[in-house]
């Protein structure tokens, strides 16, 4: 996971958290579940059309229960890299073109 994949959990736990404790927890919950989800099946996301290069082969897939929180990660053989996990109604390709 990036650095910045991280830091978007905390982020949007902390914004969830403001307006509902028991929703933060939840969310932070979907999420390990989605990505323990996505390590056993890494193929199971959307491609994302996108033109950058190094982003090559990204795909997209939902926080269970949360679908307007979008897991970008990149596979490989041996393993799965999360690049960002953003809210839909972000302009995500503006943010995923600094990536």
């Amino acid at each position: 996971m990036t650095p910045k994949a991280s830091q978007d959990i905390d982020d949007h736990f902390a914004y969830i958290h403001q307006n509902n404790v028991d929703a933060a927890l939840r969310f932070f919950d979907a999420v390990r579940e989605t990505l323990a989800t996505l390590a056993k099946m890494s193929a199971v996301g959307r491609l994302y059309a996108f033109n950058n290069q190094r982003l090559d082969g990204l795909r997209q897939w939902q926080v269970k229960g949360f679908e307007n929180y979008l897991i970008f990660y990149l596979t490989s053989e041996s393993d799965i890299k999360i690049i960002r996990i953003l809210h839909g109604a972000r302009d995500v390709k503006k943010i995923l073109e600094n990536e």
